[in-house]
């Protein structure tokens, strides 16, 4: 039986205790067991013949109606030795009658919500602790009653004062009492039936999980610690061990989320004792790392407030573990919940590609992520790329991003641009010369895009492609720069100015009239007037070489626009047309078409 304190010294326990004065008269041992004998046919209950004296002294005790406060503790330790006698003499048939008809585990429960709330002076909530541990072990002696015990055993211990502010016999109270609440919460699974074993460990861990949630810490760390102490006892006690897949999903989530929370800076939680929770859910991950998602969800709301290198690393640790088991569950959650430029969030994926093999997975569910998405690229992606040693880890990700670029949807081609932009600015040049060799082609069709955003960040990122690749190879890089030049000739006179910024200073375009002719039909007057203008000073070298087919043909595309909405595009459509088709020979303009194609840096 578990250690219990003496009920023959009651004169030096007593005064141990702090018990009242009118209680602490001494008492002859066989005038305490002289009770009434119990006026019922012993011949029902077996273990009658043997524990005559506790039989009657409980019936005796509980059918008083003033309570002794010096017959408590005696009338608990009857009930634990008739229960733990009974079984020395075979099965303890009738034992669960009798401890109903007399309501034993009710009158426990009243001990216990009689006991003062702000002091600890005697053994009643040690001794009710070990008599419903005992009680377990009969079957049906509980049945029904286990909630409303377990309510009163939590909140007769956990509401007492700090310790530090009890007397030396007070703390060692409360430190027995806590241990046998730990045996008792164990006793309690280990004698319910099968099929209430589950609603047992829910109401369990329900009634803890509760208490963390108080506003007063030592309420918290008593709760927290049962936790812990019932948490490991389901693994590594051999009995137990079997119990533990009765408890739901919710329940070992909340679990481990009360745990990281315990970590915390402004907890009153050890933190050693926190990191060695953390440690026993990453021994059984398949049992407490079942709802990813809301775990991922707890430590981004808590993780700034980790900061002792011992919790974060066990933090860390954790996250490890998860984005190596299921990188795909963990790689949607994180791009979920981080809103774009999280730091928080930036800190777990640093954490989470420390080490090659979860680097590697979850690279590989993002790029499957990459490969099927429809409907917008991730901003966690972005926010991750805006750190240098991140882009660098996650460079092998731009061959699948660069297929983006063609996706229908405005919004995820800013944000791969904007990806882009962010990773090919951390990178070298050797780095990034096989990505930016990738965009060549992706990038010309936006300077065009009807989003001047899309035009605006598609122009910036052709500037640093440019840069990066043009040292190395300039014959290479010749042509598509000029296929480039007339687009960005056009954008000066771009409606958006952040657009036509960018090409302030720039060379200008080289003859390519079949490149220049969609942009008579563009939505802005101005690239309409400036494609005028420039289909206009490229096409005289075809008037110079009588080129009348051509030029015919710009002139009937220049046609329409002298109905233009705009006069000045109506004015300058009708002049080039009139130019265009003059038969006579105009000198060559100083502006000559040459300079187009000269690329100034």
């Amino acid at each position: 039986m578990a250690e219990r304190p003496p009920i023959r010294s009651r004169l030096a326990w007593q005064e141990e205790v702090g018990a009242p004065q009118e209680l602490r008269s001494p008492l002859d041992p066989k005038q305490e067991d002289v009770v009434q004998p119990l006026q019922i046919d012993a011949g029902w209950l077996p273990v009658y013949q043997f524990e005559r004296r506790r039989v009657d002294s409980i019936v005796s005790f509980v059918s008083s109606p003033e309570k002794e406060e010096s017959q408590k503790i005696p009338f608990l330790q009857n009930i634990c030795d008739l229960c733990y006698n009974s079984k020395r003499h075979g099965p303890p048939q009738g034992l669960d009658l009798f401890c109903q008809r007399y309501g034993l585990a009710e009158n426990i429960k009243v001990l216990l919500e009689e006991e003062p709330r702000n002091k600890l002076r005697t053994a009643v909530r040690w001794n009710a602790m070990l008599a419903i541990a005992e009680l377990s072990a009969v079957e049906r002696a509980l049945e029904g009653k286990e909630a409303s015990l377990l309510q009163a055993c939590f909140s007769s211990v956990f509401l007492l004062p700090p310790e530090e502010k009890m007397q030396d016999m007070g703390r060692y109270l409360f430190l027995k009492t806590m241990e046998a609440m730990d045996n008792m919460l164990q006793a309690l699974v280990l004698g319910s039936s099968a099929s209430r074993v589950s609603e047992l460990l829910q109401n369990i861990f329900q009634m803890l999980l509760t208490f963390t949630t108080s506003e007063r810490e030592c309420v918290q760390e008593r709760a927290v610690g049962r936790i812990e102490k019932m948490s490991s006892a389901l693994f590594r006690h051999p009995t137990l061990a079997s119990c533990a897949r009765y408890l739901r999903t919710s329940e070992r989530t909340d679990i481990v989320l009360v745990f990281i929370e315990a970590m915390r800076d402004t907890s009153i939680f050890d933190k050693k004792r926190a990191t060695d929770l953390l440690d026993m859910v990453m021994e059984f991950p398949d049992f407490w790392l079942a709802d990813l998602p809301k775990i991922m969800r707890c430590i981004h709301k808590n993780l700034d407030d980790i900061n002792t290198a011992p919790a974060r690393q066990s933090v860390a640790s954790l996250l490890l573990l998860m984005a190596d088991r299921r990188p795909g569950k963990v790689l949607t959650t994180l791009l979920r919940i981080a809103p774009p430029g999280d730091r928080t969030a930036l800190d777990m994926w640093d954490m989470m590609i420390s080490t090659p093999r979860p680097l590697k997975k979850i690279l590989k569910n993002l790029r499957k992520r990459l490969l099927v998405i429809d409907a917008m690229f991730p901003e966690g992606v972005i926010s991750g790329s805006e750190s240098p040693d991140m882009a660098r880890k996650i460079q092998s990700l731009l061959p699948q991003v660069v297929g983006l670029l063609d996706h229908s949807n405005t919004d995820v081609k800013r944000r791969v641009l904007t990806f882009f932009c962010s990773v090919m600015g951390h990178l070298k040049r050797e780095e990034a010369r096989p990505t930016v060799e990738q965009l060549e082609e992706k990038l010309l069709p936006l300077f065009d895009d009807e989003s001047s955003q899309l035009r605006e960040l598609s122009i910036c990122l052709f500037r640093e492609r440019v840069q990066s690749v043009m040292v190395h190879d300039k014959k290479r890089i010749k042509s598509y720069v000029h296929r480039a030049l007339l687009p960005l000739f056009f954008r000066l006179s771009d409606q958006s100015n952040n657009v036509a910024k960018l090409e302030q200073n720039r060379s200008r375009a080289q003859e390519l009239l079949s490149q220049s002719l969609p942009y008579l039909r563009d939505a802005q007057a101005s690239l309409r007037e400036a494609a005028v203008r420039f289909i206009g000073l490229a096409a005289r070298p075809l008037r110079d070489r009588r080129e009348e087919e051509k030029l015919a043909e710009i002139c009937s595309a220049l046609r329409p626009l002298e109905t233009d909405s705009k006069s000045f595009v109506r004015s300058l459509a009708a002049q080039t047309i009139v130019i265009l088709s003059s038969p006579r020979e105009q000198p060559r303009s100083r502006w000559a078409l040459q300079a187009l194609c000269c690329w100034r840096r």
